[in-house]
């Protein structure tokens, strides 16, 4: 008897490999799956502004980034300077500070967009808080007063919108470049579960909507989650963030559809690696623990002459 119900997901035509850069933007998803790539060998930048959940929030940091902007709208709580535009990990401690921080960001995203075989995007919310100030939707609000903010909830086809030019940009920059949409599977309970359902349901018809674009596709994290993953034990404590066996599982199911057979087992064997060399022993002068430690750097040698581009 089968417990469990599965589904399909067709393997991507364009497959990652090592040595060639891929990047993860957006909410609690590319973080998680972000850590796992790097973790197996991949070169891979996630969330260098953070991680964000509104589309337009999204947007805004890939175009400031591919149209080399300078400007950066600044907020101050107490002595640390902030980046509208990022999440708090984004700070300084001076208006210079920050804006040195955020133009080098975007400089960094630039550059490997330029490089890229793969961008995975993932929405979060389109619960969005509109700065009344800029009139803009922020990607985080910074513990500043909730009475600058007026709460908005867009639509799918105003993400399709505000996003269509963004995509003709990335298809300019890089014509190559694989952009992959998908919808993050953690639940925004605070905002009630009708309002969460409704929410995710305006993600995923604008994603639908980008995967019949050029060099557009959809991966479903969301649907893998909440429909194969369909119980409680696979979510943490809160109810609302996949545990990490759920991560593992969706890792899994990432892994099959952007990846050839040969090309999973060698990040299997760097994982292995990496999980080695970061083992520390009880006894740190031990022969045994020196013995292990040597064997693990052979290993990687071995390993390293027989694959390009293995990020360590």
């Amino acid at each position: 008897m089968n417990f469990q119900f599965t589904f399909p997901i067709p393997e991507s035509v364009n497959k990652i490999n090592f040595g060639i850069p891929i990047i993860f933007i957006g909410s609690c998803f590319s973080d998680e799956i972000g850590n796992e790539a790097t973790l197996s060998g991949l070169q891979s930048l996630s969330n260098p502004f953070g991680t964000l959940f509104h589309p337009f929030a999204i947007g805004q940091i890939i175009l400031d980034s591919l149209n080399d902007e300078q400007t950066c709208e600044i907020v101050q709580q107490d002595d640390v300077y902030f980046h509208w535009g990022s999440a708090g990990k984004v700070h300084g401690y001076s208006e210079k500070e920050i804006k040195n921080a955020v133009n080098e960001i975007r400089n960094q995203l630039r550059s490997q967009l330029k490089q890229a075989s793969h961008l995975f995007i993932t929405f979060g919310t389109a619960k969005g808080y509109h700065l009344k100030s800029s009139q803009k939707i922020v990607a985080n609000c910074h513990k500043q007063a909730s009475s600058d903010f007026e709460i908005t909830h867009s639509k799918s086809d105003e993400i399709v919108l505000f996003w269509k030019p963004i995509l003709q940009q990335l298809r300019e920059w890089n014509p190559d470049l694989e952009i992959v949409f998908t919808v993050s599977p953690v639940r925004h309970l605070k905002d009630g579960i009708i309002e969460n359902n409704r929410s995710k349901a305006q993600l995923l018809l604008a994603a639908e909507n980008f995967s019949k674009e050029v060099n557009c596709s959809y991966f479903p994290s969301f649907e893998i989650v909440m429909d194969e993953l369909r119980d409680y034990r696979f979510f943490k404590n809160d109810f609302s963030h996949p545990n990490d066996l759920a991560i593992q599982y969706v890792w899994e199911r990432f892994t099959h559809t952007y990846f050839i057979e040969k090309t999973r087992k060698q990040m299997d064997q760097v994982r292995a690696i990496k999980i080695a060399l970061n083992h520390k022993g009880m006894y740190s002068k031990s022969e045994k623990l020196a013995e292990h430690q040597t064997n693990t750097l052979n290993r990687k040698a071995i390993l390293n002459s027989e694959i390009d581009g293995i990020y360590w």
